[in-house]
């Protein structure tokens, strides 16, 4: 052992391992997002396809996981590009390795809550399954940094009350209302989108007048 230090015992170091936030997706089950039955009930041409690109934006995939819709997405934009974010180190990785030889595609690390654009500098941002995860923090308000005026923001997350084989546990979920009641008071006008999707909702919101925003 080295001078001047004092091994802990094994409890005692548990003890100062912070817990992990019981609504953050545990990256030790990152091979989850690309289990191939995840296609059937969240498909990602249908969810890139709710983007309404035209080929040139640029666009924020915030909470980005694997990347499984980022490489999509970026095919999308043959003439933009696309940010892919992540506030998880580990989940950064796969990132990386996901969208490696993709020549308009860039991953990095949400600090802060932060991300790496200018004010408006994002066309579309696409975040899926991320709105219960950020509840009580400030990402919304960095969405609305970044969104261009025109810009589209598309929320598709884990609807409370659907029945569902996987999935987050029912308490840390939003209904539908609920999500666009909290984009509302975070500064976006709402719409719901009929996309179909078995076990989830899906809202495109756009910036709302700054006056609309509250808190």
């Amino acid at each position: 052992m080295r001078r001047g230090t004092v091994a802990l015992p094994a409890a005692a170091t548990d003890e100062l391992m912070p817990e992990r936030d019981p609504k953050k997706f545990d990256p030790a089950l990152a091979a989850n997002l690309d289990a191939p039955e995840r296609e059937q009930y969240l498909p990602t041409e249908k969810l890139v396809a709710l983007l309404e690109l035209t080929g040139a934006e640029t666009v924020l995939d915030y909470g980005a996981g694997t990347g499984r819709l980022t490489v999509v997405a970026a095919k999308a934009v043959p003439h933009g590009r696309i940010l892919a974010v992540d506030e998880s180190s580990e989940m950064l990785v796969h990132l990386q390795q996901r969208i490696a030889g993709t020549a308009n595609a860039d991953a990095a690390l949400i600090s802060s809550n932060r991300v790496q654009l200018h004010d408006g500098e994002a066309d579309r941002i696409l975040a899926v399954n991320l709105l219960h995860e950020i509840r009580g923090e400030h990402a919304l308000r960095e969405m609305r940094r970044v969104l261009a005026p025109e810009g589209i923001l598309l929320v598709v997350d884990w609807e409370r009350g659907r029945p569902r084989p996987s999935g987050p546990p029912d308490q840390l979920l939003y209904t539908a209302a609920e999500a666009a009641s909290e984009l509302r008071h975070a500064g976006f006008g709402t719409v719901e989108v009929a996309a179909g999707l078995p076990f989830h909702f899906a809202i495109r919101a756009t910036l709302a007048p700054a006056d609309n925003e509250i808190g």
